[in-house]
């Protein structure tokens, strides 16, 4: 699990890097200068009648409420889900670690396989997080299997 230090409220709302902003700037620039459009113009639509009610309004707030919430819930579901996933998968590892320590009688065998999977562990982690993996690695690989495994299109398998 990635965690970050915790920030101030005040300094959170300002945090570009990591932040929906990027993506909808002008998206929400334009909806900025279309609510202004429509404020300038509001006297002209009291001089021909037309009043706004905040029925449309709240019945419209409601639904993106509810279609929100919805969203939210299958995020969480699906980062509980890769969490059972990950347990399960670091679970296996480890019987599978210790099913090869009484298996094998070489104390070097067993070494080098449990090297392995962690190599195999870190791969994973960083490849599904899209994180730099030459120098974390660099630690537990020879330099020729760690060239091999970074050249792959996988490297985790």
């Amino acid at each position: 699990m990635i965690v970050r230090p915790q920030q101030h409220w005040l300094r959170r709302i300002f945090v570009w890097h990591g932040s929906v902003l990027s993506k909808i700037s002008s998206r929400l620039l334009l909806n900025f200068l279309f609510s202004i459009a429509v404020i300038f113009m509001l006297p002209w639509y009291t001089h021909l009648g037309i009043k706004f009610t905040l029925a449309p309004f709240s019945i419209l707030g409601v639904a993106i409420a509810i279609f929100l919430g919805f969203r939210n819930n299958a995020g969480y579901a699906r980062y509980v889900e890769a969490r059972k996933l990950w347990g399960q998968l670091m679970i296996a590892s480890r019987s599978l670690l210790r099913e090869v320590k009484t298996t094998l009688p070489d104390s070097a065998s067993v070494r080098e396989f449990a090297r392995l999977q962690i190599v195999f562990a870190h791969c994973l982690r960083m490849t599904l997080r899209k994180q730099p993996q030459a120098e974390v690695l660099a630690h537990y690989l020879k330099t020729e299997d760690l060239q091999r495994v970074l050249a792959s299109n996988s490297p985790a398998n």
